[in-house]
């Protein structure tokens, strides 16, 4: 039992490169290197919004084959209608989510600029940024 609890900590620190788990991660084309996260999320939102679109296409071709053979009876033509209305408001949503995932994403991982002193100007080499007076030499 003391053995055990001696051991536990030998075990946890345990190389795992011998276990598969790399060429398991290789095979579904994931990354193995550390600091590829964004590359896998980048990766599950694409194949996301691509499932969105192939979605969208397949209602689109749908109400407009429904209203196709609805041979004027109003129910139809207005349930075409809705599923176009109901598929461009959900392609905007998610165009709007994505776009707003996007900008989040890049504002919080955008490296932060330099701070620097307040800028020199070149001719005289003063933080001063007033503007000479006309006529005034420089």
């Amino acid at each position: 039992m003391i053995a055990a609890a001696l051991a536990a900590p030998f075990s946890a620190l345990a190389d795992l490169t011998g276990s598969g788990l790399n060429a398991t991660a290789g095979q579904a084309l994931l990354a193995t290197t550390p600091g590829q996260l964004p590359i896998i999320i980048g990766t599950i939102i694409k194949t996301a919004l691509g499932l969105v679109g192939i979605i969208f296409l397949v209602l689109m071709v749908y109400a407009g084959f429904i209203w196709m053979i609805a041979r004027g009876d109003e129910a139809k033509v207005e349930k075409a209608k809705d599923t176009i209305i109901n598929c461009i408001i959900g392609v905007v949503i998610v165009a709007s989510a994505y776009a707003i995932t996007s900008y989040i994403i890049n504002a919080v991982t955008a490296p932060m600029p330099a701070q620097s002193a307040a800028p020199t100007t070149p001719a005289t080499g003063s933080t001063d940024q007033t503007p000479p007076a006309l006529g005034a030499p420089q």
